[in-house]
């Protein structure tokens, strides 16, 4: 995997999945978190970022789909647990080919047994308000660019 740490930072190249169905959006979180993301995870070395989507799918949620179209290319500067993050993301629209496959409830868990996270399905009509990071997607998800966008985001206290 692309992940690199020096001292008290880390840089990261991750592939997302943005899967919407029935005007819902799939989104997970880690156990211990407050907020919630999209899918996705981090492309290992020389695999294309849209194969790595489809892999993160199958790994975590055993699911197949289909990379539809490239929506952003984001450079995201975060704190987690105390560590600073370069991250480089690649997100993507994707379709699952069997999007009922998944439980509608309130919750649930994927199948990774060494990563412990939290599924849910959420509105569209009510993601404005969602704790979700990058905060970007509160207003994106809404309105999905026809046209790869370039997204800087900067959280990193100066």
């Amino acid at each position: 995997m692309l992940k690199f740490n020096k001292d008290n930072a880390c840089f990261n190249f991750r592939s997302v999945a943005v899967i919407i169905h029935d005007n819902n959006v799939l989104l997970h979180k880690a156990k211990g978190d407050s907020h919630w993301a999209l899918p996705g995870g981090r492309v290992e070395f020389f695999e294309n970022s849209d194969i790595t989507v489809q892999r993160e799918l199958i790994e975590e949620l055993g699911v197949d789909s289909i990379v539809k179209r490239h929506l952003w290319y984001v450079e995201n500067f975060f704190e987690h647990s105390g560590k600073k993050f370069h991250e480089i993301a690649n997100y993507f629209l994707v379709q699952l080919t069997e999007p009922n496959q998944l439980p509608n409830t309130e919750s649930f868990y994927g199948i990774e047994t060494e990563v412990h996270l939290e599924f849910k399905w959420f509105s569209l009509n009510g993601i404005a308000e969602a704790p979700i990071k990058p905060e970007f997607l509160q207003q994106s998800l809404l309105d999905l660019p026809s046209e790869t966008m370039y997204i800087k985001v900067n959280d990193i206290e100066a």
